[in-house]
């Protein structure tokens, strides 16, 4: 059994991963308080409830974009496994391949996502992943990454208007009663869930308009849950093992 870490900038997925199968799932807030002891003295807890035996952990691999943490994550990972984590970079094998100008700039997250989507969904293929960002990649019809999009996500576009707008409160986010608010409170939940659903429909269609072919959407990331339910498009699909399920692939690509 390996650990698979997706270190984003809200939260951090760790799964347990067996044999390419996920047997536990955890999310934490990506603190970057946090020491490498107290992550490890969570994630002990967290798998004796699950009754996961972390002395049957014998590796883990990292994607992350969050620098601060990764290391963090990596020293809390070696005290599971007894080995040093593979973290998604350069040097690392993932047999993607990335035609963007800078290969390196891409997030480790979307490359594990586009390793699981070029193996588990008809291409051309758009993958988005929705954390803090909203981030929207292209994988062609031959499986390469050819480049993207980044989005504000809904989490950081609804703190925002928080902050930056004297008369706008922070509110939780949830689907309102009407797409027309009758509140402040439900015009900006409005705004955030159908604004987002309208954004991606709109992108999606101009990504086939420029690439001249339909497309398979997959979808992942917290807000996913809350957005593809109103979007127009047909047919988008949510993975939320996405990452994972990379990440799995990529460890296996590196032994």
């Amino acid at each position: 059994m390996i650990l698979t870490f997706d270190i984003g900038n809200s939260g951090i997925v760790i799964c347990c991963v067996e044999e390419g199968e996920k047997r536990a799932r955890f999310v934490l807030s990506s603190d970057k308080q946090r020491t490498a002891d107290e992550y490890f003295v969570t994630m002990a807890l967290l798998a004796r409830r699950a009754g996961i035996d972390l002395e049957s952990v014998s590796g883990a691999i990292i994607a992350s974009v969050v620098p601060q943490l990764t290391g963090v994550l990596a020293q809390a990972a070696e005290r599971v496994s007894g080995c040093r984590p593979l973290i998604v970079g350069p040097g690392v094998k993932s047999g993607l391949n990335i035609r963007m100008d800078d290969p390196t700039e891409l997030g480790g997250d979307l490359v594990a996502a586009a390793v699981a989507a070029v193996e588990r969904y008809p291409l051309p293929c758009v993958i988005v992943d929705m954390g803090t960002a909203t981030a929207i990649g292209l994988i062609d019809a031959k499986g390469c990454y050819v480049g993207g999009l980044i989005c504000p996500g809904v989490a950081l576009s609804r703190s925002s208007l928080a902050q930056e707008a004297s008369q706008l409160s922070d509110i939780s986010i949830e689907t309102p009663k009407h797409l027309i608010g009758k509140s402040t409170r439900e015009s900006m939940q409005s705004g955030l869930i159908y604004g987002s659903a309208a954004m991606l429909d709109g992108i999606i269609e101009r990504i086939e308009d420029e690439c001249r072919q339909p497309v398979t959407v997959v979808v992942t990331g917290n807000s996913a849950g809350d957005v593809i339910p109103h979007c127009r498009r047909a047919g988008i699909r949510i993975d939320e093992d996405l990452v994972m399920r990379g990440l799995w692939r990529i460890y296996m690509k590196n032994q």
